[in-house]
């Protein structure tokens, strides 16, 4: 029997643990859950989840608590990557919670299809860039540079460009890192579909497209700079 994925809730309020868990536990995923941010670290170490829901404020009552962007700076620190999206009420901690960390932001009160949706492309995402970077035998690096000042981090999950990170998000990273450890070589929107959102993937194929303007728009890329068109086929990325 295949092991179920498993999520670890946090946040002080005991209704949106309740109302999350419930509605994790029906998509199919184990689900621990806490209430503060000492509780959460002691539950990551204990279950070692796959993904953590963590509200940004936590209870600001409590001046010997922790806030949630203080525990995603710890939850960073950790050598075992644990991708980390955040929950809040206020939409202006967005900036913040990616700058320590988060892979994703959701904003209360949320929508039970878009947060599914995010929580599987995250998953998703980074099960199959740790089954591409797998150990093989040979030595490989778990560093890409890519043509110059771009770094692709696969351990961490982290992109930066002259030493400044950029925001991707999982499945942004996926493609990008694909492509890096593919280069010189066209794939079509098919294939990448394949490689990079799986097979279970029931988009279009202009995702794909979608995908790549947005890589070049974050990584401020003229059009055919890094990741190349191929007319009527699909994208390369070009490397020296």
């Amino acid at each position: 029997m295949e092991q179920r994925q498993h999520i670890l809730i946090v946040d002080d309020q005991e209704n949106i643990r309740s109302a999350l868990g419930t509605f994790l536990g029906r998509m199919g995923y184990q689900v621990e859950t806490a209430s503060t941010g000492l509780e959460a670290l002691s539950m990551v170490e204990k279950h070692e989840p796959d993904l953590v829901l963590l509200d940004v404020v936590l209870d600001e009552r409590d001046q010997s608590q922790m806030s949630g962007l203080e525990v995603c700076r710890r939850l960073r620190s950790r050598a075992r990557f644990i991708p980390i999206i955040m929950l809040t009420s206020y939409p202006e901690w967005q900036v913040e919670s990616l700058g320590q960390g988060a892979i994703a932001f959701v904003t209360k009160p949320w929508d039970n299809n878009a947060l599914a949706n995010q929580i599987r492309a995250t998953l998703g995402a980074i099960s199959h860039i740790r089954r591409e970077t797998a150990p093989t035998g040979a030595t490989s690096s778990n560093q890409l540079q890519v043509r110059g000042d771009i770094q692709i981090d696969l351990e961490h999950f982290r992109v930066s460009r002259a030493g400044q990170q950029i925001d991707l998000t999982p499945i942004e990273f996926a493609l990008l890192a694909f492509l890096a450890r593919n280069p010189n070589r066209h794939w079509t929107r098919e294939e990448l579909l394949n490689h990079v959102w799986d097979y279970s993937w029931a988009g279009y194929e202009r995702t794909v497209d979608r995908h790549v303007a947005a890589l070049r728009r974050k990584l401020k890329l003229e059009r055919d700079e890094l990741i190349e068109t191929v007319h009527g086929v699909g994208y390369r990325l070009l490397q020296e």
